[in-house]
């Protein structure tokens, strides 16, 4: 064995299974053929094996030399992925990134944490749109798109969960002391609700009751198509209303709003980064995507 380096007797090994010579991965390594030819007796010493079937003119690999083999061309193969990987982390990032969010949740969150790099990578060109709908990736040639729930099937997609959404049911404090407060799901059949605009779709709201998702129609009495205006509403005292924890978390921590029902919360939506398995993890993809789990850490 090389003085002292297991890896370099490996090293020769490889190039001698290569070559079936020692004298040429001598050569190729810049070593002398006894340096070479040393280095692999001491390794099967080590490893209790005979590597290589030996004669004058030619080596040949014995049934345990190809096992050891296929492992160290594996070994080699993860190594120079770990090391294309750091290159590709020291390259800057550059060119256009086409990012879809969700409206609200997108400008609130995470648009400000992407915009931001920007101005730390100025070869960085963002394209950012927002909207609702499901995006097909592929069709639209979107790189990177944020989706709250499960995800049926990725597809040829890498996915990277985010985070989780929780839906917090609240009202007005003054609503609250007027109609009182609600102790089971069930008793939401007394109260006024702001509900989400569906169009002749009459909403439900979603509880975990007994171990079980339940689905409880409310009585809407004002309907908006817009979460934030649905918050709005009811720290005016509309009636209570079933959102995302964190578009009313201020009006929470600031009184205007206060939760009810919390042990029967749902289950919260998973939140998840989307981009096409073409992509990989170009240095632009990458920050991005660091972007969005920083942002998303105490979601």
């Amino acid at each position: 064995m090389l003085p002292g380096d297991h890896l370099s007797a490996v090293r020769a090994f490889m190039q001698a299974s290569r070559s079936s010579s020692f004298s040429e991965a001598a050569e190729r390594l810049g070593l002398s053929t006894s340096t070479v030819g040393k280095a692999v007796s001491r390794l099967e010493g080590r490893l209790g094996v005979r590597l290589f079937q030996r004669s004058t003119r030619h080596l040949a690999l014995t049934e345990e030399g190809r096992v050891f083999l296929e492992g160290c061309e594996r070994a080699a193969a993860e190594l120079a992925a770990v090391e294309a990987a750091l290159a590709s982390r020291m390259e800057e990032p550059a060119g256009r990134l086409k990012v879809s969010l969700p409206e609200l949740l997108g400008r609130r969150i995470a648009a400000p944490s992407l915009i931001a790099l920007a101005v730390d990578y100025p070869k960085l060109e963002l394209d950012i749109a927002f909207t609702n709908r499901l995006v097909d990736l592929v069709e639209e040639n979107i790189d990177l798109c944020v989706r709250v729930g499960e995800l049926a099937g990725g597809g040829d997609l890498m996915v990277r969960k985010l985070g989780q959404q929780r839906l917090t049911v609240c009202g007005a404090p003054d609503y609250l002391a007027r109609h009182g407060t609600p102790s089971r799901p069930s008793g939401l059949a007394a109260h006024l609700c702001v509900t989400q605009s569906r169009g002749p779709v009459a909403e439900s709201w979603r509880f975990t009751e007994s171990g079980q998702t339940r689905h409880i129609n409310v009585r809407s009495t004002l309907s908006i198509a817009d979460h934030a205006l649905m918050a709005d509403a009811a720290c005016r005292g509309h009636g209570l209303v079933q959102l995302p924890g964190w578009i009313v978390a201020d009006a929470i921590a600031d009184g205007r709003l206060a939760p009810v029902l919390e042990a029967y919360a749902p289950t919260p939506l998973p939140v998840y980064a989307l981009w096409p398995h073409r992509l990989g993890t170009t240095p632009r993809l990458r920050i991005a995507v660091d972007a969005l789990v920083d942002c998303f850490r105490d979601f």
